[in-house]
């Protein structure tokens, strides 16, 4: 992956993110009846998650706190892999990153984390996306190291 590359999965994942709140901002104040494609497995819920992944229970406060620290490292690691050009590496960060900022909003501003897709038994979001895809993006860049093409 070229240098310039990156840049475009930072600004994918940014938009992913925008849209991602604007979703958010939907399910609480407009599109407020869960709707579902297949009822109950696959739909659109309204789901305040005040734990964790997978509802794991976590005081409020220990994320706000937490979460800026795990952030500047996720940078610190983005900036490492840019570095030693392992860009694909990086862009999993910035997907990680990206999608922590957006979960990380709703802490904030609702003591909770905004969920609306409905998937079988889990309520997610596209953010929660964005970490899962960065998280295997890391997996994958660790096992097989792509050469740089400059």
């Amino acid at each position: 992956m070229k240098r310039s590359h990156l840049w475009l999965f930072v600004l994918g994942g940014g938009v992913f993110c925008l849209f991602d709140q604007y979703l958010k901002y939907m399910v609480r104040h407009v599109w407020t009846t869960p709707h579902y494609v297949i009822k109950p497995w696959l739909g659109w819920e309204y789901l305040a998650n005040p734990g964790i992944a997978f509802s794991l229970p976590l005081p409020n406060a220990i994320l706000i706190i937490t979460t800026p620290v795990l952030l500047l490292l996720l940078a610190i690691g983005l900036i490492y892999y840019y570095r030693q050009n392992n860009f694909f590496a990086a862009a999993s960060l910035s997907f990680i990153i990206l999608g922590a900022i957006s979960n990380f909003i709703d802490r904030i501003l609702f003591s909770a984390t905004i969920d609306y897709l409905r998937i079988f038994t889990g309520v997610i979001n596209i953010a929660d996306i964005l970490i899962v895809l960065g998280a295997f993006g890391l997996f994958f860049s660790s096992w097989r190291q792509v050469p740089s093409t400059e």
